[in-house]
């Protein structure tokens, strides 16, 4: 095989592909990601060469920001490239507190490249003597910029003498190119003339000319360049109100200004070039989005950053004096950057300008919001990682395989010569749930969510089976409490502290382990109601909690009552089997952790603040009415707790809404039983209700389902018929109602404001409908 990389200087898509064989073959690596590409080798001439393949970087909108600036005079979306996490969030919270204020100002002070070219002389009499003649023949420089590119402007020369060196410092004016490209071609033009028109100059001709001597700063950090400038110029300030502060930012102007203040201290004895906190975040990721030159991050990154009080107002700068930005030439012609350039109405011509200014205002935003964090302890929330005192040998996306996934077959389908032939993995699964996704957050470094497999395998007896089964591959519970850490901890202290504090008894811990005791019980009554499983890996030591299931496919069809009585009598037959026996349950100890009631009352700090926080996070979710409440109810939450406990109980699902039911060949199918727990029957029978009766439901139509479940229940044994003739069945939907309306749709609503939920808002709306329809009821 050649060492030499194939088809040198061909922008075709069969020399990539010759390129990528080869490399192929050279590494041994399979390279499979770099197959296919969206990207046309013949449009890329000049952007790169030996070109194999593209890389993906995700894209996130952040914003809306209010702007109120020269160029920009409306409300943008930024499209952020990065694969940090909490950049997009953090970013948008800033945005939100400057728009909430009346928006940002942005300015641009000044647009210039420079290049700086280095001329040796005989002597440095020679040196000063060139200086002088060259700056005589200004308007011949012009002419010479004139001849390669009439877009840029010669506006400066700076020349800076060092005994026989002389280094010129050329300041051009580039219009809406970034502008290394024009200068260096408009620089070695002006030094082709002076070379021809000194030719027969001995005394003042130099002896040697390098077109760069590093003076200019390019892709550097430079004292110059922040003083003089290089690239645009832009600043941007915005003024926040206190109640802003407080309710966005979730800290005090005060506070602000006095970390700001200890900051600049650091900074000074650091030797800090400026003073900002992370605007190179938002630089980086809005040239990755939109095709500027990468390397210009380092000196585009240079800020300055300041906050101080007005009255009862924080008053916040912030100051970039090199912001290298083009939109035009370079890599902006590239389809998606183009594309990115044209969403934020700066692709083309005329389009620099308002590009800088919008890089300010959101690297002001993000300046803001981390300076927050920082006070008020969110920062290192948001950024923190489960610690280990080991190192862990995760599951990984091509562990899925025959090796692993035979002893799990064999065992769990009751074979010992069953032998697995194939596996074929299909593309994850989207929407794993929201536990998978919180899991996610928490840690990442692992394989966890939904994947599905195409699996055969031969019996006993030699007969092939092949099944289409997914691999649940769950997160740990303290990853779930620690991602739902991360979501709240731009939430402000008081949340952050109350989840800290109680998020642990939530229900959230052990709910890997919890699903897999679930999935490994007999009793018909539960396993009629759970997908067939096929095997189970629990592996502590490499943290893998996995559940081998049959494929699901909902049959569909709308929620209508006669759908929702048939959930109910498929979930009734577990409540009535275990009705009673919830200490029974709890000392058998497969069920982990389960709080008592009274936690629920111990917890009112934590139910308190996320009611608070969702109130003025999302007022639209939960007005001032809703909040009042459920602030009653948590209130109110150390009596009737006690009744909640005084309740014939039973396992519960706990989670049991359509985005956890399928209808399989005419047989309800309940999965996701992590957080399958100890309560009253009608807790699962609430949250059905809340997600598919609606918010115009009747006090007849939930009368007829509150009776439907009642009696399904009670149909299941004689002691379970006595159990529900013996207490007061409304009583207890009532409690649930309550618990549901406390805990789960109160966190729901707090981490709505940080993730969406799309079914929140009509899920909120029936809850309370159904709220009001019990509040009524004979006056109660």
């Amino acid at each position: 095989m050649t060492d030499t990389i194939p088809g040198r200087g061909q922008y075709t898509e069969d020399a990539r592909r010759q390129r990528l064989d080869w490399l192929r073959e050279r590494s041994g690596t399979p390279l499979a990601s770099l197959d296919s590409t969206a990207l046309d080798a013949p449009n890329l001439v000049g952007n790169v060469e030996n070109f194999l393949g593209s890389v993906e970087v995700p894209v996130g909108l952040a914003g809306p920001l209010l702007f109120d600036g020269d160029t920009v005079r409306d409300s943008v979306v930024a499209p952020l490239a990065t694969t940090e996490g909490a950049l997009v969030a953090s970013a948008s919270r800033g945005a939100r507190a400057i728009t909430a204020s009346g928006g940002v100002r942005t300015k641009v002070l000044s647009q210039r490249m420079t290049r700086a070219p280095v001329l040796e002389f005989a002597d440095l009499t020679a040196a000063h003597r060139f200086t002088g003649w060259l700056l005589d023949r200004r308007d011949t420089l012009d002419e010479q910029v004139g001849l390669v590119s009439r877009h840029t402007r010669l506006t400066d020369v700076d020349p800076h003498q060092i005994g026989r060196y002389l280094h010129l410092r050329f300041v051009f004016e580039t219009a809406d190119a970034a502008g290394q490209n024009m200068t260096t071609a408009v620089t070695w033009q002006i030094c082709r003339w002076l070379t021809e028109a000194l030719a027969d100059e001995e005394e003042l001709r130099p002896r040697n000319l390098l077109l760069e001597g590093n003076l200019s700063g390019d892709k550097k950090a430079t004292f110059g360049s922040m003083l003089a400038g290089r690239g645009t110029r832009v600043t941007a300030e915005c003024r926040l109100h206190r109640d802003v502060v407080a309710a966005v930012l979730k800290t005090t102007p005060e506070a602000m200004v006095r970390s700001h203040t200890a900051t600049v201290l650091g900074s000074q004895q650091a030797g800090m070039l400026g003073h900002g906190v992370n605007a190179a975040n938002i630089v980086a990721a809005l040239f990755v989005a939109t095709g500027q030159d990468v390397a210009c991050v380092h000196e585009s990154g240079v800020s300055v950053f300041s906050v101080e009080t007005d009255g009862d107002d924080l008053v916040a700068t912030i100051l970039l004096p090199n912001l290298v930005v083009g939109t035009v030439g370079g890599g902006t012609g590239l389809p998606h950057q183009r594309e990115l350039l044209t969403l934020l109405g700066c692709a083309g011509a005329g389009g620099a300008r308002r590009f800088a200014e919008i890089v300010a205002g959101f690297a002001l935003a993000l300046d803001l919001s981390t300076l927050a964090a920082v006070v008020s302890g969110q920062f290192a929330d948001a950024h923190q990682r489960l610690g280990r005192a080991r190192r862990v040998d995760w599951l990984r996306p091509g562990d899925l395989d025959a090796a692993l996934l035979q002893p799990v077959l064999a065992q769990g389908l009751g074979d010992s010569r069953l032998h697995v032939t194939r596996v074929v993995p299909g593309p994850r699964l989207h929407g794993d749930g929201i536990t998978s996704e919180l899991g996610a957050l928490g840690e990442r470094r692992k394989l966890t969510g939904l994947h599905p497999l195409t699996v055969t395998w031969t019996d006993g007896s030699g007969t092939a089976t092949t099944a289409e089964l997914v691999a649940k591959v769950k997160s740990r519970g303290e990853e779930v409490v620690a991602g739902i850490a991360k979501l709240f901890s731009l939430s402000g202290e008081g949340l952050a502290t109350a989840w800290d504090r109680w998020g642990a008894d939530t229900g959230f811990a052990d709910a890997h382990r919890r699903e897999l005791a679930v999935y490994r019980r007999t009793e018909p009554a539960l396993t009629d109601l759970l997908p067939r499983c096929h095997g189970l890996i629990e592996d502590d030591e490499r943290e893998a909690h996995v559940v081998l299931m049959e494929r699901l496919r909902d049959e569909g069809g709308p929620w209508d009552g006669d759908r929702i009585e048939d959930a109910l009598r498929a979930v009734a037959r577990v409540h009535g089997h275990w009705l009673g026996r919830d200490q029974e349950l709890l000392a058998e100890g497969w069920l982990h952790h389960v709080p008592e009631p009274a936690h629920l009352a111990k917890a009112h700090e934590l139910w308190g603040e996320l009611v608070r926080h969702a109130a003025a996070e999302s007022p639209e979710v939960l007005d001032p009415r809703r909040r009042d409440i459920l602030l009653g109810i948590v209130e109110d939450a150390g009596y009737w707790t006690q009744d909640l406990h005084a309740q014939p109980r039973t396992l519960v699902h706990n989670d049991f809404n359509p985005r956890n039911l399928a209808v399989r060949d005419g047989r309800v199918v309940a999965y996701d039983w992590e957080l399958a727990t100890i309560d009253v029957p009608q807790r699962d029978l609430v949250e059905l209700l809340a997600f598919t009766v609606g918010p115009r439901v009747t006090r007849a139509e939930v009368d007829r389902l509150l009776s439907a479940h009642a009696r399904a229940v009670a149909g299941v044994s004689p002691r379970a018929a006595e159990l529900v003739a013996g207490c007061d069945w409304r009583h207890g939907y009532r409690l649930a109602l309550r618990t549901f309306l406390m805990t789960r749709l109160a966190l729901y609503a707090a981490g709505h404001a940080q993730r969406e939920f799309a079914f929140l808002p009509r899920v909120t709306r029936t809850a309370f409908r159904l709220w009001d329809l019990e509040r009524t009821r004979d006056g109660g």
